[in-house]
């Protein structure tokens, strides 16, 4: 990709037209003036500029577009096939296209191009989990958007920093980063319903993992009262990056640029669906916590149709599903689900049978029958012992040892809680 003069356009034009400078010329200039205006000798009027656009079949708006306006469509380009590449993980490709872009911003000096590879680098540190250097980057793209007051930008930083702190367990910091961004909305700057509805949802979640169920009731309703539900769009959005790139390499900025921005578009979509069919799922999860187990329903529904193609998040919320219904004392609708579990779950699939074990335990506990509830805890026991998931097989005994509290049978709940809290201690030992 290059960035042309006037004088190289009109060259570049009329090469690709096969015409001679004295084709160009015709009865209206001179062969020698064209040859000034193509080796940026000479300056063209307008009127000898329209006359070119005209015999060369291109618009005046592309003869006048600047150099640096060029680099910035250029830089465009490159930045989102940084971003698609950080994305599908391909580092190295990744890297390539930022510095591409690099150049250009130096040689242009372009500032906001600047500030999106700045963000850019951040997100690639970020996501090979070196986590200082990509705030760092961060900080400095912020630095930007600040000094030119582009407050709207800092959205983008924001949430990918609040997003990682939660993910590493920062949960003030996390919140306090959620909040930044609600204050983008709040203070009239930014206008995107969804993104808003994202960060409530974010919220929620935070305050929920921080204890805070109050705080986390208020952002569940806040998410609830915004969000509206968004098929395999993944490699579709791979062949047309790879349309993208052939078209790069073929010197075609423009198809290029075209390409580029429908793949990460389509990208973005499917990445965003997935969000949604997480975020339904866990709005769902969250009403459980509130014993709300109506308003859980309808979340999970549509987390339930979002992952429709989706088998093992489609268990998930299946499994959730089923528990709601048993505190609703649905028993026909629970055992339905519970049997077309029974069917997809494959023998195979140690973990998820582990966890239809548990379903089943908590339903029939839920349903009095206690009996029932601890042979499935057993089943789930020995199945976790077999496999050696030491972090399962803790969480049934402590399971189990409730029921035998329950019972009124205080030795043996106790005997089960030392067996779990041994293999706790084990495994931090092993650490």
């Amino acid at each position: 990709m290059e960035v042309l003069s006037l004088g190289e356009k009109v060259k570049k034009r009329r090469k690709e037209l096969n015409m001679t400078l004295k084709d160009v010329a015709g009865s209206r200039v001179t062969p020698g003036q064209i040859s000034l205006v193509e080796s940026s000798k000479s300056n063209p009027s307008m009127d000898l500029l329209d006359y070119l656009a005209q015999t060369l079949d291109v618009s005046v708006e592309y003869f006048m577009e600047s150099e640096s306006t060029q680099a910035e469509r250029i830089c465009q380009y490159y930045s989102r096939m940084a971003e698609i590449n950080i994305e599908l993980e391909e580092f190295e490709k990744a890297r390539m296209y930022i510095e591409k872009g690099e150049r250009y911003i130096e040689k242009y000096n372009l500032i906001l191009p600047k500030a999106k590879n700045l963000y850019l680098r951040g997100f690639y540190e970020i996501k090979k989990k070196n986590y200082t250097p990509g705030y760092d980057y961060l900080f400095q793209c912020n630095v930007i958007y600040s000094i030119h007051n582009i407050k709207g930008a800092y959205l983008e930083n924001f949430m990918l920093v609040a997003k990682t702190f939660m993910d590493t367990g920062s949960l003030p910091m996390a919140i306090s980063y959620f909040h930044k961004s609600e204050a983008l909305f709040t203070e009239g700057i930014l206008t995107d319903e969804i993104m808003l509805a994202k960060v409530y949802f974010y919220l929620a979640l935070a305050y929920k993992k921080l204890g805070r169920l109050d705080r986390a009731k208020e952002y569940t309703g806040k998410a609830n009262e915004k969000f509206a539900i968004l098929s395999d769009k993944d490699s579709y959005a791979m062949f047309l990056s790879r349309v993208a790139e052939r078209h790069e390499l073929e010197g075609n900025l423009e198809e290029a640029g075209k390409y580029s921005a429908m793949a990460l578009n389509l990208f973005k979509n499917c990445e965003e669906e997935m969000e949604m069919g997480n975020i339904e799922f866990n709005l769902g999860k969250l009403y459980v916590d509130f014993d709300d187990y109506q308003s859980a329903l309808e979340h999970l529904r549509k987390a339930q149709t979002i992952f429709s193609k989706n088998t093992e998040k489609l268990v998930e919320v299946y499994l959730v599903i089923a528990e709601c219904y048993a505190h609703l004392n649905r028993k026909e609708a629970c055992a339905e689900i519970i049997s077309y579990l029974d069917r997809i779950i494959v023998e195979e699939d140690f973990r998820g049978n582990i966890k239809l074990y548990r379903l089943k335990s908590k339903v029939e506990s839920l349903f009095s029958n206690s009996r029932d509830a601890l042979n499935y805890l057993i089943l789930a026991l020995n199945l976790a012992r077999e496999k050696k998931m030491a972090e399962e097989e803790s969480e049934i005994l402590i399971l189990m040892a409730k029921i035998y509290l329950e019972k009124g049978k205080q030795v043996d709940s106790y005997k089960l809680l030392e067996q779990s809290l041994k293999i706790t201690e084990d495994g931090e030992g092993e650490r």
